[in-house]
């Protein structure tokens, strides 16, 4: 069986990074009927078949989709990350998650910080609370395969092994329905390949190996298992990140040196999983030009096949030999599906941005 191998053996791992990848809130308020009126109009106006409508909140604009947030009526995207609303008093009037660039780019007290402003704009108080956090750290050095699942001793009875194309691509321990605890082991270079999210090479910097695979370990922990822990406001959450990663990797999940003795809980702690245990979790910002042009690299890496792919084909039926060309053969023919299609190429180019 093939492993996942970041090179060396013992517990003397690099760590890349570490920190908070994804913390989801919701948010109690008491919804304006102008607002919720503004969304609905924006709303119908959108799946009557005109383009996507915008709502300003506070200096920010988002947009509204046809479709929902899951339970939530109304779905507001913004490149920061979407907010569902809703107006049902089952549940929290806002559900807020952030993307995990946006993170990443300016920390999660930031966004936190962010989010609180904008829903601030149109409802006033909004109280916030964590319904999800993940943490994770990233390492080089450290090997693991599917025969390895024994060494890991875990409170939660279920455990699934990953392959693809008979390659072992990680470990899963625990359940997201619990809403309790989750961890996930995984290749974050075949992640990172496969997405385009090219911009983690920025946030590894110069402690990452091109020639080693990173190895991830990620804790989730949901509303349940966040109470448990009386875990309950986003400050306390932040706060309280050290604690989280104390409990998670120490008694609710451990990877152990297999010994003579017959009962696994007295097996030695590896030295591999003692360097994981002590993270450091810093959390750096990156900055949000640095995250949108690693993104934009990751994008065009995963274009650039296709559109070659293309472009060698209509090469082929206009019989043209070079880049420069063929891209200008190209120009009059994307001028007629213009007319013909009646929309502009701008419009479209506008529409992905949206989309994006």
């Amino acid at each position: 069986m093939l492993r996942l191998d970041g090179g060396g053996e013992g517990g003397h791992l690099t760590e890349l990074a570490s920190g908070v990848d994804a913390l989801y809130l919701s948010g109690r308020a008491q919804l304006p009927g102008w607002f919720v009126a503004s969304l609905g109009e924006a709303r119908e106006r959108t799946g009557s078949g005109s383009r996507p409508q915008v709502v300003v909140l506070g200096t920010e604009a988002f947009t509204v989709g046809a479709a929902g947030m899951g339970r939530y009526r109304y779905r507001l995207d913004h490149e920061h990350g979407p907010i569902g609303v809703t107006e049902s008093e089952a549940f929290p009037a806002f559900r807020i998650q952030p993307r995990s660039e946006f993170l990443h780019a300016v920390g999660p007290a930031a966004a936190v910080d962010w989010y609180r402003s904008v829903l601030g704009s149109v409802a006033d108080p909004v109280v916030l609370t964590v319904s999800r956090i993940d943490l994770h750290s990233d390492w080089q050095g450290w090997s693991v395969d599917g025969d390895d699942r024994r060494r890991f001793l875990c409170r939660a009875n279920r455990r699934d092994t990953y392959e693809r194309a008979e390659e072992f691509s990680g470990f899963v321990f625990g359940q997201r329905k619990t809403k309790t605890v989750l961890c996930r082991i995984y290749d974050k270079t075949r992640e990172v390949e496969q997405k385009g999210h090219d911009w983690w090479t920025d946030k590894w910097g110069d402690r990452f190996d091109a020639d080693e695979r990173v190895l991830r370990v990620e804790f989730e922990f949901g509303r349940e298992g966040l109470k448990s822990l009386q875990v309950n406001r986003p400050e306390e959450a932040l706060e309280a990140v050290g604690d989280l990663w104390r409990y998670a990797s120490e008694d609710w999940l451990t990877y152990r040196d297999p010994s003579d003795d017959r009962t696994p809980s007295r097996w030695p702690v590896a030295a591999e999983w003692q360097d994981i245990q002590a993270a450091s979790l810093r959390s750096e910002a990156v900055g949000l030009v640095r995250i949108r042009e690693g993104s934009k690299r990751g994008s065009l890496r995963k274009l650039l096949p296709g559109l070659n792919g293309y472009l060698v084909g209509f090469a082929a039926h206009v019989e043209t030999t070079t880049v420069e060309d063929t891209l200008a053969a190209a120009v009059p023919y994307l001028k007629q599906y213009e007319l013909t299609s009646g929309q502009a190429f701008a419009d479209r180019v506008e529409e992905r941005k949206g989309a994006a």
